[in-house]
């Protein structure tokens, strides 16, 4: 960033018309200036989000302690450290207005009759520029910085300076001069609150001052720390934080009435509740929440040092930022509503916009906009009768020629009308909702032509398709299908496969003239393929049938064996048949074993190296003649893999571990 002072303005044309939220801005007093109003009760009188939903970020630059202000077009302002000013549409975070003054603004702007006053730069000034055209109005040279902001009532500007001063600048000329200063001889970080023709603010020395706003002292109060906050008046008195760590309530004579001492620094400005208790955080790490008082009532653990103003919206709900980069929404009453994490410290105090849209930046220079994220579905329809479902993240019931939903949570929704007797129905729509938008579901009933023959085919399956023949064809998908005008005539219909289904028969039906014919096919469910596996392993007596340990041959403890002049694994054939629910058959005169399982019949013969299955005879071992069944342990022993893999099984044998795992997977239907 250069050093010298650098003015360069870019103003982007704003877009003709105005939306629905910048038009109720007309009906809404906007925080035009830091705490929202002379009194800095940080109260706005809107509700904000109940969720942390993004609706969109934006950066400027690298470092955002200043806090979010409002024109009345619902354009939302922020100020940066590296000397940008950005002006950002409330719908979608574009740039409306934008210009840099060299570097260093940690300052928060003020807007006035459409004007924006700006603290800050390289040496720094006090500014004002148009906010239609950007041109620079007036400009006053300080030979210090500013970390106090704005205030502005009765047509004149108050600020403090870190050079030690509490200056006045009327507004209803545009020299080049103030109207007042006052040294305090200390550096002047708080920002002015007023009211009754009073000034009141804090010093680093540790006292608060009172100002006539001619600019004569009317009292000081050496609370001692150093008073960073701004104060809050709320009728007749005022509260104000200290870098001791004490929060005062005080008269406006400057007398102390109460003292709350917490564990850290406060540097947070107080915000007013709608029942006049106060909220204030601190740098220990704590959001406090006191009565009229000054009794605490509730405090909410935040974890993370508070530097940031709390904002409070018109329901009393509390926002408010963290040094560890986390936003907080929480009750009256302490409780967390949710919390939003930002990419880096929260200096930034919140504020909220008409649309209830919450507005704050971090230590990096992101602007963060959370919304509630709704919009407004509009359904028109052309008859007086007509009703409609609409359904999406929530499911709306509507009827009549026109209908609206305010505030419906953002998402698809479908909209299906209903039948109406005479007219043909609007097919459905499916439209998407974004964020701080509306869509239009328009249906139009026409008038139905009267039907002389039809077809309507049924189905249970949204994916059923079917061919339907006869003096004309027809192709249909679906569970409900209509053909109108069929010519009179016999037809058929074919259902198509559907996969895990059993497919309906065909049916042949007569269509008559006029007639409405109704096709109806039920699609079954099959039943699922069941899987077996079972583990064997060699010289194991005990194997694994789905994971549930068996023995082999129970009372035997026949076990798998490797015959080590074929090189091949026998085992007990009956254990692997029976298994799988097969059935086995032996005959003593022959040495046959019979094995039955479903459709296929295996006859093997003891010794004998060839085995008939069903009407064909195979070699058992295509690579080895000599394999054949064998008896151990008065058991028939048997090479796995042909047996197994004529029943339709997979083998798969692991060396390492020495086990078979024989798979049957049983075919659906």
């Amino acid at each position: 960033m250069k050093k010298a002072l650098i003015l360069v303005i870019v103003l982007l044309i704003v877009c003709v018309g105005l939306s629905s939220a910048q038009r109720a801005y007309a009906d809404y007093e906007v925080p035009t200036m830091f705490r929202g109003n002379p009194m800095r009760t940080g109260r706005v009188e809107v509700e904000g989000p109940k969720s942390s939903g993004l609706k969109w970020e934006h950066r400027i630059d690298t470092h955002i302690t200043s806090s979010p202000i409002f024109d009345d077009k619902g354009i939302v302002y922020f100020a940066s450290y590296d000397g940008i000013v950005v002006g950002l549409s409330p719908e979608k975070g574009i740039t409306a207005f934008s210009l840099s003054l060299g570097e260093k603004i940690d300052s928060t702007p003020a807007i006035y009759n459409n004007r924006i006053f700006i603290a800050g730069g390289n040496p720094p000034y006090l500014y004002s520029f148009s906010l239609t055209s950007a041109a620079r109005k007036w400009r006053i040279y300080k030979h210090d910085d500013f970390h106090s902001s704005f205030l502005i009532a009765n047509d004149t500007l108050y600020i403090g300076c870190d050079d030690g001063y509490m200056v006045a600048k009327d507004l209803t000329n545009d020299r080049n001069e103030f109207k007042w200063e006052y040294n305090v001889g200390s550096p002047v970080y708080s920002s002015p609150a007023y009211t009754g023709s009073k000034v009141f603010f804090g010093t680093d020395n540790g006292h608060l001052y009172c100002l006539t706003d001619t600019g004569q002292l009317l009292w000081k109060t050496l609370l001692g720390g150093k008073i960073r906050a701004t104060p809050l008046i709320s009728g007749s008195y005022l509260y104000v934080g200290s870098s001791n760590g004490s929060f005062y309530k005080m008269t406006l004579g400057g007398d102390v009435v109460k003292t709350f001492k917490t564990g850290g620094d406060i540097y947070s400005s107080a915000a007013l509740m709608s029942d006049g208790s106060i909220v204030v955080g601190s740098y220990d790490g704590y959001v406090y929440i006191f009565s009229d008082e000054l009794t605490l009532l509730y405090k909410f653990n935040a974890g993370g040092q508070i530097y940031s103003s709390p904002c409070v919206a018109v329901d009393d709900t509390i926002y408010v930022g963290t040094l560890d980069g986390i936003l907080y929404a929480i009750t009256n009453e302490g409780e967390k509503i949710f919390d939003f994490e930002a990419r880096a410290p929260i200096y930034s105090s919140p504020s909220i916009g008409v649309d209830g849209t919450l507005y704050f930046g971090d230590d990096k220079g992101w602007i963060y906009a959370i919304g509630s994220q709704t919009g407004i579905i509009t359904v028109l329809a052309n008859l007086d009768e007509a009703e409609y479902l609409i359904e999406g993240p929530k499911t709306y019931y509507g009827k009549g020629k026109s209908y609206k939903v305010m505030n419906a949570p953002v998402g698809e929704y479908t909209i299906t009308y209903k039948d109406i007797s005479g007219y043909n129905t609007p097919e459905s729509v499916t439209l998407e909702l974004k964020a701080n938008s509306s869509i239009h579901f328009e249906g139009t009933y026409e008038k139905a032509v009267p039907i002389l023959s039809a077809i309507v085919v049924t189905t249970n399956l949204d994916d059923a398709t079917f061919v339907i023949t006869g003096l004309a064809e027809y192709a249909g998908f679906g569970k409900s299908f209509t053909i109108k005008n069929v010519p009179a005539g016999i037809y058929i219909i074919k259902f198509n496969d559907v996969t895990g289904y059993k497919t309906p028969e065909s049916i042949e039906k007569e269509v008559k003239e006029g007639d409405i014919v109704t096709f109806t096919g039920i699609y079954e469910k099959l039943p699922e393929a069941k899987e077996t596996e079972i583990v064997l392993q060699i010289d194991n007596a005990y194997m694994m049938v789905n994971g549930v340990v068996e023995e082999v041959d129970p009372g035997r403890g026949t076990v798998p064996t490797i015959i080590a002049k074929w090189g091949r694994t026998v085992l007990p054939i009956r254990t692997i048949v029976e298994t799988l629910g097969g059935e086995i058959l032996w005959n003593g005169n022959e040495r046959k074993v019979t094995i039955l399982f479903k459709d296929t019949i295996i006859n093997l013969w003891i010794g004998k190296n060839t085995a008939q299955v069903n009407d064909e005879y195979f070699l058992i071992d295509s690579k080895n003649p000599d394999v054949s069944p064998v008896i151990i342990n008065s058991r028939t022993m048997v090479p796995i893999r042909f047996v197994a893999e004529t029943l339709g099984c997979t083998v798969e044998w692991d060396p390492d571990t020495r086990t078979v795992t024989i798979t049957y997977i049983e075919p659906a239907g």
